[in-house]
């Protein structure tokens, strides 16, 4: 694939935009919409996701979509999961391990 780096760096705003979602989430209590949207954890994640976004139009422009995109896309699973895991203490399950190793595969077969 072209420029790997931006590939992983799109990979990694985009799972930074999401845990930050999820933190926002996590923080809302009793407050207004407004101030909701105002939160500093999904201002940050609309930047990641913006980041994000741009990196992908010129990743998608250098490579083939049909690799580019689900190779992405099943970084992105595999990542969440484990972080997941790791900092939100999600648990880890025989059937999301199955599934995720699934992913892995396909995307070794897109691959080759």
């Amino acid at each position: 694939m072209n420029q790997p780096l931006l590939v992983v760096l799109a990979i990694f705003l985009n799972v930074g935009a999401q845990l930050s979602i999820k933190y926002a989430g996590l923080r809302t209590g009793g407050e207004s919409l407004l101030q909701q949207l105002a939160s500093p954890w999904l201002l940050g994640a609309l930047a990641l996701y913006g980041l994000s976004f741009l990196l992908t139009v010129r990743i998608y422009a250098v490579n083939s979509l049909s690799v580019a995109a689900p190779v992405m896309a099943a970084c992105t699973f595999v990542l969440i999961y484990l972080l997941s895991f790791a900092l939100l203490r999600e648990p880890i399950t025989l059937i999301k391990v199955a599934g995720l190793g699934l992913i892995v595969s396909g995307i070794y077969l897109v691959l080759r």
